[in-house]
């Protein structure tokens, strides 16, 4: 049994009565989009106001990823998504906020705040027919960079996983449960600018694609490992 509760949030929480396991997990079933379910185990996402705030709860039974260090029964993958989440804060990348994590045997809950007040996803300007702006192309850069100097491979930082602050325009990095540490960085810098990419594309030009790579490189010329990377991003974007 382990619990991890926001200091920032207790008095609210509290105030609501929300401040275990077992209130989250009690929490009435009504799923915000349909349960993912694999083996003999499930996952499923519902939503809870408080205040005037709106909060993702995240519960799962039986649901694990086998990893080198749990190769047989596996952890929970929401585990790995709040490790991912205390990793990428500890390095001040910015990331979901979250107010509640409990683990109980097999049972799991991760509890977010909810992104859409403050923030704009990729997706949604896509959706508008909108192009970046060089604004929010420097700041995507800046922010795969930042990741991977770390050797952080977010793995899917497709458009509805990437948003936007509407304030600051600070890029905010969510479904983590993914992410891993590469032994190189540029083998997470390969992987994560080809499949932002291939699903960004529509909004941007083929300006904006060299513009994006100056930024993430902070140079005009690429060098030699800069240019094996481009090298290898065209490769798998040509196939598409």
């Amino acid at each position: 049994m382990f619990e991890f509760v926001n200091p920032k949030w207790t008095k609210i929480l509290k105030k609501n009565r929300l401040l275990d396991f077992e209130s989250f997990w009690n929490l009435p079933n009504e799923w915000f989009e349909p349960v993912n379910t694999r083996r003999n185990g499930w996952s499923g996402v519902i939503t809870k106001n408080i205040g005037k705030d709106l909060f993702f709860v995240k519960k799962q039974e039986n649901h694990n990823f086998k990893s080198i260090m749990h190769p047989f029964s596996g952890q929970p993958t929401f585990l790995r998504e709040f490790q991912n989440i205390q990793y990428l804060i500890n390095h001040n990348i910015p990331t979901l906020e979250v107010i509640f994590f409990g683990i109980r045997g097999n049972q799991c809950v991760l509890v977010t705040r909810d992104l859409n007040k403050n923030n704009q996803s990729l997706q949604k300007i896509i959706e508008k027919k909108k192009r970046f702006s060089k604004t929010d192309l420097k700041k995507i850069a800046k922010s795969f960079r930042t990741m991977h100097q770390h050797n952080i491979q977010h793995t899917y930082p497709v458009p509805k996983h990437i948003y936007l602050n509407k304030t600051n325009k600070d890029v905010v990095l969510i479904d983590l449960e993914k992410m891993k540490k590469r032994f190189f960085s540029f083998q997470a810098t390969i992987r994560d600018l080809y499949a932002f990419l291939k699903y960004s594309r529509e909004s941007m030009g083929e300006q904006d694609i060299r513009y994006f790579f100056r930024k993430y490189f902070k140079n005009k010329k690429p060098n030699l490992l800069q240019k094996f990377i481009l090298h290898r991003i065209n490769r798998k974007i040509t196939k598409l």
